[in-house]
């Protein structure tokens, strides 16, 4: 398999000769071949969107090539070939003459593809979806790999163009050059010949045939089909949003069933031309070019694939999602456990019959906190701001902050809080409260509410090492076969390294939590030594 991928490099290598700033554009024309599909190009005249079809039959042994520019006066003897007319005279038979034109071509370019009449575009459905032509009273089965169509505008909706337009899988837009080094050596270049592609790289229809058969042999892993049932989820919510707003400018995503499984294919044919045995989430992201019908609807489409695909890391593959959930509920369940021991303490003093305050603190003067804010503190964290309090000498009160404050009060004033015991965290930062001179201990949790925590902190934790282990080799693995993807364009290689290194940084998050909770569970069975269950966890304390 990676042999094969050797000789992908080979080929793309020798088909993007001289061709600067379109190699994403014929890797997507390569792939869409070998999957049987057709791809449509959207963009201006003059940006070498024919030249992607020229080159394309050169990757095929003894390939040819049949372009045509459309225009509403276009006729199906242009396309498919004139009438014999020795045939209808002779043998009173309809039959056309087809060598040399599209039934025959084993690349095709159709230019201008939305000015095409009726009888061309019904023909065209059948050839593009069942590789079959009619010719008289013969289905002919048509040699064609790869079909590209082009034009510098989308089709114009109530035109009857919605089915052909349906069939063309992959829609990729096509500019001109945009970087400045490629755009010299383009205009510099004298040379506008076609490579020379060596015949042991080209593929022969024996071999295509196989690969065809092969590709279906190609694993689908359940995290994949995870990504898909999100974006349907998504696309479904994207067209009730559409219907809720009754806008007449926007176009519903909708996706047939056969569509759906057109994209499997083609991802199939993805991760088999990279030397894979099965589809990996990075081949997922050539989705982008596959569920937009408007250029409107692109951004979009790239933000759900990557978010789907990013929800697919974290729930399915990782199974950071479920570890996520039990840490926040075994700390929801302590934090609870510790405010029935603070909601009637006594031990914390107040200050000016209304505030509580906290000690510890940089500033020139007394930091204090409504008592009844502090009791409304949770352990998620409530913004506030800094106050100097006019009517208190040498006095800053942390106080509620709005967001219609913004204008009001500086940013580097405000700050999140959340409750400790008998404290309080200043952006994460624990600052004690005044207490009452002598006051008494907390009182401890109850035993029967610790019972299992020991047991849970040792699940938590086999959980965690076990995905740290597999999120280490699992990362690397799929980072470094998204780096070599074929056929994945820049921009989403980028967005994936970004979702990869996700996973990373919540489990070093959930690390620190957890070591958090132990050990402030830890110091709690050291300040109530008599309450502490026997064979702890964290096992004998001095």
């Amino acid at each position: 398999m990676e042999t094969l991928k050797n000789r992908i490099v080979k080929l793309l290598d020798t088909l993007n000769e001289r061709v600067y700033g379109k190699e994403e554009v014929m890797a997507l024309a390569l792939l869409s071949a070998v999957a049987g599909e057709s791809i449509f190009l959207l963009g201006p005249p003059g940006v070498a969107k024919s030249m992607v079809a020229r080159r394309l039959k050169l990757m095929f042994r003894g390939g040819t090539a049949f372009e045509y520019l459309m225009s509403r006066f276009s006729t199906p003897d242009e396309i498919f070939g004139p009438v014999s007319i020795a045939r209808l005279k002779n043998e009173d038979t309809y039959e056309r003459m087809t060598e040399g034109y599209l039934p025959t071509a084993t690349v095709v370019f159709l230019d201008e593809i939305w000015k095409a009449g009726p009888a061309i575009q019904n023909a065209l459905l059948t050839v593009i979806n069942e590789k079959i032509f009619r010719n008289g009273q013969f289905s002919v089965r048509v040699p064609m790999k790869g079909l590209i169509a082009a034009s510098n505008e989308l089709p114009t909706s109530g035109q009857g163009l919605e089915a052909l337009y349906d069939r063309f899988l992959v829609r990729k837009l096509v500019g001109g050059i945009e970087d400045l080094s490629d755009f010299d050596r383009m205009i510099s270049t004298a040379d506008e010949s076609e490579p020379e592609m060596d015949e042991s790289l080209a593929v022969s229809d024996e071999e295509y045939s196989q690969w065809q058969e092969q590709m279906k042999s190609v694993g689908l892993h359940y995290s994949v089909l995870e990504v898909i049932h999100s974006l349907k989820d998504k696309l479904e919510d994207y067209n009730r949003q559409l219907e809720n707003a009754d806008s007449p400018f926007s176009v519903a995503l909708y996706v047939s069933d056969r569509r759906w499984k057109k994209i499997v294919r083609l991802l199939r044919a993805s991760a088999f031309l990279q030397g894979n045995t099965e589809v990996r989430l990075s081949d997922c992201l050539l989705m982008v070019h596959c569920l937009w019908n408007e250029t409107s609807q692109i951004d979009w489409v790239r933000d759900a694939v990557l978010t789907a695909v990013g929800e697919s890391v974290r729930g399915y593959v990782l199974n950071l999602s479920g570890i996520e959930t039990d840490l926040q509920a075994l700390k929801k369940e302590l934090d609870s456990a510790g405010a029935l021991r603070e909601r009637a303490d006594a031990g914390l003093q107040l200050v000016d019959a209304y505030y509580y305050q906290v000690g510890r603190v940089r500033l020139a003067g007394r930091l204090l906190l409504f008592a009844s804010d502090y009791q409304q503190l949770d352990d998620v964290g409530k913004q506030f701001y800094l106050h100097k309090d006019k009517y208190k000498t040498d006095c800053y009160v942390l106080k509620k902050y709005d967001p219609s404050m913004r204008n009001k009060v500086s940013p580097s004033k405000v700050y999140t809080l959340r409750r400790g015991r008998r404290s309080v965290f200043i952006n994460d930062y624990e600052y004690p409260l005044l207490c009452t001179p002598d006051c008494a201990s907390l009182p401890a949790m109850e035993v029967q509410a610790q019972e299992d925590i020991p047991a849970r902190f040792s699940q938590l934790e086999q959980r965690l090492s076990h995905a740290e282990a597999h999120c280490g080799d699992w990362v690397k693995e799929e980072a470094d076969y998204c780096a070599n993807h074929l056929f994945v364009g820049k921009r989403e290689k980028e967005a994936m390294s970004r979702i990869l290194g996700e996973p990373s940084k919540a489990l070093f998050r959930y690390r620190n939590e957890l070591e958090e909770m132990k050990h402030a569970y830890r110091k709690e069975n050291e300040e109530y030594p008599s309450e502490r269950p026997e064979n702890s966890l964290f096992g004998a304390t001095s």
